[in-house]
């Protein structure tokens, strides 16, 4: 079994701290017990098993067969190899027959080599749709991963968007009650407030249904997940820089997803198996050449049982088969050259995949930098315009504004550090370096 989905395994079925879940862990689970993954797992299974089907052609088939068999007139015991009226034949109603025969064919024109390189390749097709399937897991598992942290850091921001509107609401509440603010001042205070509540109701539910994503992905109930307190991640380091810094820029991104990516792997390993299968199309088109060998034994029921040994040396050769062979050679030729158009197709595909990717991952990045500014600057402004209300130089109006320019500040700049995160796993799934080992040396955890 491979070491890494051993070691998923174990940790996915291991006791867990329910208390807190870190990326690894889900991503563990994630490949320990999502259906997708061990479908794909058992489709290799299948796989090897037509390659041992397909090599047993190379070894003789051996059978043992035996009958009994009654009959309405006495029929003959033993073949007559010879007729000698001194010694008559043996007839009798019931006659059994055991025998011992082998077969093998000598020579079919590579018919087998072709059918057993065609189940190669369709093996290696089914083990790189194992590794796509797996990086799509740990990908979607992050995914999931990052949407309950990004919608639990916007519940935190509205939090304190409410929090900051409450105390304003108090304050023109009281500033009321000593007769020094509008009744419109308290009403504009309680609309805020009120509508903030409503956007902290809308953003828990968004949580609920980011932790029930999560949950069905690692195969845990909603309650654990729910009660995890899940560690936020980072990029270590600059994993992931701008296309032109990476050796060989875009070209050399290129070239690595059409060599290392599972789909384009998958792709390319099918069009190996179509083109063998043209191969073993063609040669049925030819003669077969088989030895067989045999050990015949016959008797009564109830006499001696003469044993004879048989060898013979076959040609089988359909002279005409209406077509069909011909129609199976045209079958097996679009086949192959469908097959390499999806091969084509899966690379345009991919080129793609890394162009967005690529671009998703700067323009995360740039966000980023550009949100954190903002929020430095928008917590000044809400300060002042705190400072300025307070000793009457500015409104409210303008502190609510302020506040609220705040909020979306935050909130955007929780979902743009996630958004850089997910563009780069993205970016290394295309390129063909996502794995559970490279989550491990690209991501660290913050507790």
């Amino acid at each position: 079994m491979n070491p890494i989905l051993l070691l998923a395994a174990v940790v996915a079925f291991a006791p867990q701290d329910t208390a807190r879940l870190t990326v690894a862990s889900a991503i563990d689970r994630a490949l320990a017990s999502h259906p997708a993954v061990a479908g794909a797992r058992a489709t290799v299974e299948i796989a090897t098993a037509d390659v041992g089907q397909a090599r047993a052609a190379w070894l003789p088939s051996v059978s043992l067969d035996g009958s009994v068999n009654t009959f309405q007139k006495p029929m003959v015991v033993y073949p007559l190899h010879a007729l000698d009226l001194r010694n008559p034949p043996l007839f009798d109603t019931k006659l059994s027959q055991v025998s011992l025969g082998a077969a093998y064919t000598l020579f079919d024109f590579g018919a087998r080599s072709a059918k057993v390189r065609a189940a190669e390749s369709q093996r290696g097709a089914a083990s790189a749709a194992l590794g796509a399937a797996e990086q799509q897991m740990v990908a979607r598992t992050l995914t999931a991963y990052l949407r309950v942290l990004t919608t639990r850091g916007i519940v935190v921001a509205e939090n304190q968007r409410v929090a900051a509107l409450t105390a304003e609401a108090k304050r023109a509440r009281d500033r009321l009650a000593a007769g020094k603010a509008a009744r419109v001042d308290t009403l504009r205070a309680a609309a805020e407030l009120a509508s903030a509540a409503a956007d902290r109701v809308s953003s828990t539910a968004n949580v609920e249904i980011a932790e029930h994503d999560l949950a069905r992905l690692i195969s845990v109930p909603f309650a654990a997940v729910h009660a995890a307190s899940l560690d936020a991640v980072r990029l270590t380091g600059d994993v992931a820089p701008a296309a032109d810094a990476t050796p060989g820029g875009r070209d050399g991104m290129m070239e690595r997803a059409n060599t290392a990516n599972t789909d384009v792997q998958a792709a390319a390993r099918r069009a190996d198996a179509a083109a063998a299968s043209v191969g073993s199309a063609k040669a049925a088109r030819l003669p077969q050449l088989q030895a067989t060998t045999a050990i015949v034994d016959r008797s009564n029921i109830t006499g001696r049982y003469l044993a004879e040994w048989q060898l013979g040396l076959g040609l089988s050769w359909p002279v005409f088969t209406g077509g069909a062979r011909d129609a199976a050679v045209s079958r097996a030729e679009a086949s192959s050259r469908a097959a390499q158009e999806q091969v084509r197709l899966t690379r345009m595909t991919v080129e793609q995949q890394v162009d967005e990717a690529r671009a998703a991952f700067d323009a995360s990045r740039a966000r980023v930098t550009a949100l954190d500014a903002a929020v430095l600057q928008s917590t000044e402004v809400a300060r002042i315009t705190q400072l300025a209300r307070d000793v009457g130089d500015g409104t409210q109006t303008d502190y609510l504004i302020a506040e609220a320019s705040l909020f979306r500040a935050r909130s955007s700049l929780v979902q743009a550090r996630h958004a850089v995160i997910a563009a780069r796993v993205e970016l290394a799934r295309v390129t063909g370096e996502l794995s559970r080992s490279w989550i491990a040396g690209s991501l660290e955890s913050q507790p």
